[in-house]
């Protein structure tokens, strides 16, 4: 499954809840996660990955393919965490019943978390989070540190794919893998030298504009939708409550 390295950036910038509060955002996926660290595996855990899939897929239409393909990575790292708690290492290597329920215990929260973080990354673009943190009085120059090496991370993915893509059409698949080897070390090189040298040109146009304290960014022009403060919390309570009653 192939994901562009700005896709999960353009689905958040192009979503239908772009022009939501972002405080609200933060605010529905923090309590999300809280739920799904604090309430029982069942039905805790389950509501809330459900509730996040459901969100992600419904309200702000984010395409199931990028869902999966975001999700896929975290997910894999969880299944592997969770395998030693599942296992017994005496005369043989053997799961016990304890461990298993612990493992997808560990495995069911952790999953639940996972899947409430990507709703607030696929539905809020890095700009309006850093924004937002400025506004509640984290420091500046913290915050355009974080900006610039978010924007120069994709910079150097996109150099590195296309020196990847253009070394498979002169290599191809029959290159001894010496000859592989050193094109890949060479192209390591490549991308470090490239990347710096766009930040040095990044600093360059910085001082020609007269950069001294601050970057500015424009903020999102707000626009109603159909979720907000109150959906989210109706949402949080309603999981609550499940876990009470089953309780």
């Amino acid at each position: 499954m192939s994901v562009h390295v700005t896709a999960v950036d353009d689905a958040a910038w192009a979503g239908p809840w772009r022009g939501m509060a972002v405080g609200h955002k933060v605010g529905l996926a923090v309590a999300l996660v809280l739920t799904a660290l604090l309430t029982p595996a069942w039905p805790g855990s389950l509501l809330v990955a459900g509730a996040s899939l459901v969100l992600m897929l419904g309200p702000a239409r984010i395409r199931p393919g990028l869902v999966a393909a975001v999700a896929l990575p975290p997910l894999a790292f969880l299944v592997v965490g969770a395998l030693p708690l599942a296992v017994e290492v005496g005369d043989g290597v053997r799961v016990t019943a304890g461990g298993g329920l612990r493992a997808a215990e560990m495995l069911a929260h952790g999953v639940a978390g996972t899947l409430a973080v990507l709703l607030l990354a696929t539905t809020t673009p890095m700009v309006d989070v850093l924004g937002w943190l400025h506004r509640r009085g984290i420091p500046g120059p913290l915050l355009e540190i974080a900006e610039l090496m978010y924007r120069l991370l994709f910079v150097l993915l996109s150099s590195a794919l296309a020196l990847q893509a253009a070394q498979a059409a002169r290599l191809g698949g029959d290159a001894p893998l010496r000859r592989r080897f050193r094109s890949a070390v060479d192209g390591v090189g490549t991308v470090l030298l490239t990347s710096w040298r766009r930040a040095t040109r990044l600093q360059a146009g910085l001082e020609l504009r007269g950069y001294e304290e601050s970057l500015p960014t424009l903020r999102p022009v707000g626009r109603a939708g159909g979720w907000g403060l109150g959906a989210g919390a109706a949402l949080v309570v309603g999981i609550w409550l499940a876990c009470w009653a089953v309780a």
